[in-house]
C-alpha cells in the first residue's frame, strides 16, 4: 500500500472518530463546534417522492476536510414508508454526478428531479434508505470543494454513514453498498476503496455509472472528439464541437478548483492561458452548466471575430506537465489499490463526456486487477446510451445490481 493511501486511511479514520463530536466539542476550532444546533431539516420534495418516502431531511454533520479542519458537511437522507425491518433499512449512498464546485450548486440546495430523482424513488421503493451526501465544501459556505479529490470523495460518504446511523439509530441497518453517477462513479470507486476504515459496517459493493477516471486522458480523447465533430465545418457541426469542447473545458475549470481547494497556493494559469483564468474563476461562484456555457460563449466569439475553432485555445501548453496539477490527478485515480467487494460498471457508448473508450480500455482493466469477485462481465455498456441517458436508459438495471450486493446470497 502506498504512502497516499496509509495516509488517506488513517486520516479517513480520524475523520469518523472526529465527527463524533456533533454535539459535543468540535475536534478543533475551525468551524461550528455545533453545541445546541439542530442538525435536520426537511428537505423539499414533490409529491411523487413522498409517495414513497417517510423521512426527507437534510442532516448535518461534521467530518474533517482535506484542510484537516473539522466542518460542516451535509447529506440527503430518504427512509421508505412503513416500519424498518428488523435491524433497520440497509443503506445505499446516492454519490451525485457534477453538480459544480460552488456552494449553491450542493444538491441539498437543489430541487430532487430527472434521473436522480427516479432513482432515489425506486431504490426506496425497494427497501432501501438512501443516503446522499453533497460532499466536502458542497453547501458549506465557508469551505471550498475539492472536486474529483479521491480521499474527500471516500470520507464525504462514510462519514455521512457514521453519522447518520448514530442519529436515526436502528431506522438504518449496519449493512451498505454505493451507487455513483460520474462524479459520483469517481466517489463510489473512492468509498469502495476505503471502506474498510468504516468498522462496524457491513459493506457490499458498488455501482460506478460512467465513472470519472483518467482525467487527463479523457480531456485529450475527448477534444480529439470534439476537433473530429467540428471537421466538416457546417454551423452544425461546430456547434456540436462547441458543446462537447464546453463541457470539457468547464470540467478542466471545477477540477482546478479543486486543485486550489487542497493547494491554496495553486494558480489558475497553471492549468489556463491568462486571458481566459476569468472564465476558469467562474467554477467557484457559479454551477457547471454555467462554467460550461461560459467556455462555449468564448469559443463562439472567437469565431465570430475571424478565428476558427480548431485555432481556440483555453488551456496552457503542457499544463498536463505542471507539477500541481500531476500530482492532483495522479493521487486521485481509482482503482490503484485492493476494493474488498464487487464491483459494477455501467457506460455510454455515446458517451463524449467520460468517453467509453477511457471506461473500457484504462479504468476496468485496472480495477478487474484491484476488485474482488469481478469480472468482465461487470462492465456493462449500453451502446445507444450518453452520458445522460446511461442514467435514464437504466434505472431498473442499476437498481437489480444493487439488490445483486445487497442480497443475503452476497454476504461472505
Amino acid at each position: 500500500m502506498n504512502k497516499v493511501v496509509k495516509n488517506g486511511y488513517k486520516k479517513t479514520c480520524l475523520a469518523v472518530v472526529c465527527s463524533m463530536s456533533l454535539f459535543m466539542t468540535a475536534c478543533n476550532d475551525d468551524d461550528d463546534n455545533f453545541v445546541g444546533f439542530n442538525p435536520v431539516k426537511t428537505y423539499a420534495v414533490d409529491s411523487e417522492v413522498r409517495a414513497v418516502v417517510d423521512r426527507h431531511d437534510i442532516f448535518t454533520y461534521n467530518m474533517e476536510s482535506v484542510q484537516d479542519k473539522n466542518i460542516r458537511a451535509t447529506t440527503l437522507v430518504f427512509t421508505p414508508k412503513g416500519t424498518p425491518p428488523a435491524g433497520g433499512w440497509p443503506i445505499v449512498v446516492w454519490a451525485h454526478g457534477t453538480t459544480g464546485a460552488a456552494d449553491k450548486c450542493a444538491p441539498s440546495r437543489l430541487p430532487l428531479e430527472g434521473e436522480e430523482k427516479k432513482l432515489v424513488i425506486e431504490l426506496v421503493k425497494r427497501g432501501y434508505a438512501v443516503i446522499a451526501p453533497d460532499y466536502e465544501g458542497l453547501g458549506n459556505n465557508n469551505e471550498p470543494h475539492p472536486y474529483l479529490h479521491l480521499e474527500s470523495a471516500a470520507n464525504s460518504i462514510l462519514s455521512a454513514i457514521s453519522e447518520a446511523k448514530k442519529y436515526y439509530g436502528n431506522i438504518l441497518a449496519n449493512d451498505w453498498s454505493v451507487v455513483g453517477w460520474s462524479q459520483g462513479g469517481h466517489a463510489a470507486l473512492a468509498a469502495a476503496e476505503y471502506s474498510d476504515a468504516l468498522t462496524n459496517f457491513d459493506y457490499k459493493g458498488a455501482v460506478a455509472i460512467a465513472p470519472a477516471s483518467y482525467l487527463a486522458e479523457t480531456l485529450e480523447y475527448g477534444m480529439g472528439v470534439a476537433n473530429n465533430a467540428a471537421a466538416p465545418g457546417t454551423p452544425q457541426a461546430i456547434q456540436t464541437a462547441k458543446q462537447i469542447a464546453g463541457t470539457l473545458y468547464g470540467y478542466a475549470a471545477i477540477v482546478s478548483s479543486g486543485i486550489k481547494a487542497e493547494n491554496p497556493s495553486f494558480q489558475y494559469n497553471q492549468a489556463f492561458l491568462n486571458t481566459k483564468v476569468p472564465l476558469a474563476q467562474i467554477a467557484e461562484i457559479e454551477c457547471s452548466p454555467q462554467v460550461a456555457a461560459g467556455f462555449r460563449d468564448d469559443i463562439q466569439s472567437y469565431i465570430d471575430g475571424g478565428g476558427t475553432y480548431g485555432d481556440y485555445q483555453a488551456l496552457q501548453p503542457n499544463f498536463i506537465l505542471d507539477t500541481d496539477v500531476d500530482a492532483y490527478l495522479d493521487a486521485n485515480l481509482p482503482g490503484q489499490n485492493p476494493i474488498p467487494k464487487r464491483v459494477y460498471v455501467f457506460q455510454g457508448g455515446q458517451d463524449t463526456t467520460v468517453p467509453a473508450y477511457i471506461t473500457a480500455t484504462l479504468l476496468f482493466p485496472q480495477l478487474l486487477s484491484v476488485v474482488e469477485d469481478i469480472v468482465q462481465e461487470d462492465l456493462i455498456i449500453d451502446e445507444l446510451a450518453d452520458h445522460q441517458s446511461i442514467m435514464s436508459r437504466n434505472i431498473q438495471n442499476i437498481a437489480d445490481k444493487v439488490d445483486d450486493l445487497m442480497s443475503d446470497e452476497n454476504k461472505k
